[in-house]
């Protein structure tokens, strides 16, 4: 058994035996997995409903009456937004939630801050949606569902990029050229002695 403990050690405070570490991370997986599932099906979920149905909606409206201005300016943007925040945006928040820590090797983050920012983001894009379409109290509305947004997206930003490994070692880094390799891509190891 390795003398280094593990990111988990590390985190649970204590040695731990290889099925412990195990089941913390699988179970971790699990959770992480099925927030993913959740940002995915919220996603399709604008997709499908404001954002195709009121799509099509626009485009029998424009055809029927043979001029593009007989659709309300407020409901294109309804369309585009739920397509763009909708279910683009939703998707990104959520392969980002899962994938970027495990690229850039960060230390575990609450998971609270993955059901916040969902819980904000879907109440965000929802509240813009629905106060463009029926234009009700949209002076009030409408700046509310961007702090929502916004905040949800600090919450992904913070969570993201604001974790950095706590024993991140620049001088292997040093050492190793861009590809990895020791001598390799113009740089010289460094002579010892």
């Amino acid at each position: 058994m390795s003398a280094l403990p593990t990111r988990i050690e590390k985190e649970a405070g204590q040695r731990l035996t290889p099925l412990q570490i195990f089941d913390i991370t699988a179970a971790r997986e699990t959770t992480l997995s099925r927030l993913l599932m959740l940002y995915i099906s919220t996603g399709l979920l604008f997709m499908l409903l404001p954002g195709t149905f009121l799509g099509v909606w626009n485009l029998v409206a424009i055809s029927s009456h043979r001029a593009a201005d007989s659709v309300s300016p407020a409901w294109i943007q309804a369309h585009g937004h739920a397509q763009i925040f909708g279910w683009i945006g939703t998707f990104i928040l959520g392969i980002g939630f899962y994938s970027i820590p495990k690229l850039r090797r960060l230390n575990s983050f609450a998971l609270s801050a993955v059901w916040s920012s969902w819980g904000l983001w879907t109440s965000g894009v929802t509240l813009r949606w629905l106060t463009s379409v029926y234009q009700w109290q949209w002076r009030t509305l409408l700046p509310l569902s961007a702090t929502l947004e916004l905040a949800a997206f600090a919450i992904f930003f913070r969570t993201v990029s604001g974790h950095r490994p706590q024993d991140s070692d620049k001088s292997k880094l040093d050492e190793m050229g861009i590809c990895g390799h020791r001598g390799v891509c113009g740089v010289v190891p460094h002579a010892s002695g």
